[in-house]
């Protein structure tokens, strides 16, 4: 169920099963799994008008926020923000509750298949100028912007 708590019977019998023991009667200790750090987050540049923010000061928790804002008002954004960090998630992990299968897809490949690449779609001229319109309304919009091409 997405709604369970993320740990499963088995986890919740953990300390349970931490130590073993074999035929001797000696108890040994197993290893706990390791929390793999997570990666730096990557800071990408922003649309104008947007900043980033940072709960606790954190570099690994930002916000992205209106860059208009007064400094009394970021100060009080911000204080609201981190007393409500818990509805914050950045990893999987930080989704309490939520099932990382809920999250997660995957997709059925037959490895026997080959890939294959199809040809780029055509649209006739009277489509073309529908799409084009519809492109240039949510570019002036700001919903869309063009973004520098890099190799």
């Amino acid at each position: 169920m997405p709604f369970e708590t993320p740990k499963t019977s088995l986890e919740n019998d953990s300390d349970f099963f931490m130590e073993v023991e074999d035929d001797t009667g000696e108890i040994h200790e197993l290893p706990k799994e390791e929390v793999p750090t997570p990666p730096p987050v990557e800071l990408k540049t922003l649309h104008e008008g947007l900043r980033y923010a940072f709960i606790h000061g954190d570099k690994n928790t930002p916000v992205i926020i209106s860059d208009k804002l007064f400094d009394d008002e970021t100060t009080r954004l911000i204080a609201v923000l981190e007393k409500r960090r818990s509805v914050f998630g950045y990893s999987l992990q930080d989704l309490k509750g939520v099932s990382p299968t809920l999250c997660t897809h995957r997709i059925p490949i037959d490895p026997a298949s080959t890939p294959t690449r199809e040809p780029q779609g055509r649209l006739n001229n009277a489509m073309r100028e529908v799409l084009k319109k519809e492109v240039l309304k949510l570019f002036h919009a700001g919903i869309i912007y063009p973004v520098p091409y890099s190799d």
